[in-house]
């Protein structure tokens, strides 16, 4: 019997190859994940986090996060195919991923770094070990491209931005997939250089849209029919009053939108309200446990994109999307990559063992 067992190796590059850096491609994937959270069809655990102090210090000191699921589809692959959500995963995996962030200023690094192991579902021996801080940032980018597809109002035309580095990228891709009405950028980061590399790069990016540099957070936010905050912001800073009737705001961060704030919205949608509550960080989760807002206006958002639950009663209606980041997230997006690596001839194949020791 032949007991050696091999596994595809995906640096970085061989994930863009295969199609990592396609947003279109991502945002299926993870709507995919969301369409299965919603039939129920996931193992989701919640995630392990080694800190050095309180959830604070997530943003100072660092954390390392392990993320393992289990996503299946076989029963609703009709539905999966009809909608173009890519088919089945049927399998397991885990994601690894630590966060430092002094790395970009004192080492040149990035702030994180990931990686990702997919598993024969037959054996839960590895048949994939691939980078998965592409995957990360395109999924966590993803992920508000698919709640402005269920949740902004048609026809959006405005989008806000606070924080112009790799997530306020992808979240910018992500937004125009989500609604391709949209026509006009405008950008805040503290850094104005930031500011500046990201109008130049999406500009060539993005060429439908206009990008214009702004002087503050509230002027990215005002008049604006969506909004992104993808910052490092260790205290809040955003106001309720800042915000258009009818806006959905997407918060990626932390720290960005104080507790306050929610009470302008009619709506909060989270990706897993019991993970966040796991995780204890997000302002969703603070709000309810602080009586600030009542646990029945929180609601998943696979709900939604199922049928279950609408969001949206109004074209008036503020919306604020809080996802906390879902390890069925990472795995639908890196098996799509898996998937296109494979058939492509695109990684490495390296041997665990040729024959096991031990076993």
């Amino acid at each position: 019997m032949n007991r050696r067992v091999e596994f595809l190796y995906l640096q970085q590059e061989d994930c863009v190859k295969a199609g990592g850096y396609d947003m279109a491609g991502a945002l299926k994937a993870t709507e995919r994940s969301f369409f299965l959270h919603g039939k129920g069809d996931y193992i989701l655990p919640h995630k392990p986090v080694i800190r050095w102090g309180g959830p604070e210090t997530e943003e100072t000191i660092g954390r390392i996060m392990s993320m393992p699921s289990f996503l299946g589809g076989e029963a609703y692959k009709a539905e999966l195919e009809q909608r173009g959500l890519l088919g089945p995963v049927n399998t397991s995996g885990i994601k690894w991923i630590p966060s430092k962030p002094h790395n970009p200023a004192k080492y040149g690094l990035p702030r994180a770094n990931a990686i990702i192991i997919i598993v024969d579902p037959e054996t839960l021996m590895p048949l994939c070990i691939m980078d998965g801080s592409l995957v990360s940032a395109m999924r966590t980018g993803a992920a508000s491209g698919v709640a402005v597809k269920y949740l902004a109002n048609p026809g959006a035309r405005i989008m806000g931005l606070v924080g112009a580095s790799v997530q306020g990228i992808t979240q910018t891709h992500a937004f125009k997939a989500g609604a391709p009405s949209l026509e006009v950028c405008k950008v805040f980061d503290i850094s104005r250089k930031t500011s500046e590399q990201f109008v130049e790069r999406m500009s060539r990016e993005l060429p439908g849209m206009t990008f214009k540099i702004v002087d503050s957070a509230e002027e990215a936010f005002r008049d604006s029919d969506v909004i992104a905050t993808a910052t490092m912001a260790k205290e809040p800073y955003v106001k309720g009053e800042w915000y258009k009737k009818g806006a959905l705001h997407c918060e990626i961060s932390f720290w960005d939108t104080p507790e306050e704030a929610l009470k302008f919205v009619d709506h909060v949608v989270v990706d897993d309200f019991d993970a966040v509550s796991g995780h204890g960080v997000d302002v969703s989760y603070r709000a309810v446990m602080d009586g600030t807002i009542a646990r029945e206006k929180v609601t998943d958002l696979g709900q939604t994109v199922v049928g279950n639950r609408r969001v949206r009663q109004s074209p008036e209606d503020i919306i604020f999307f809080n996802p906390i980041g879902l390890g069925i997230h990472d795995l639908s997006e890196a098996f799509r990559v898996y998937t296109n690596a494979k058939s492509q001839g695109i990684g490495l194949t390296l041997p665990l063992w040729d024959n096991p020791i031990l076993g």
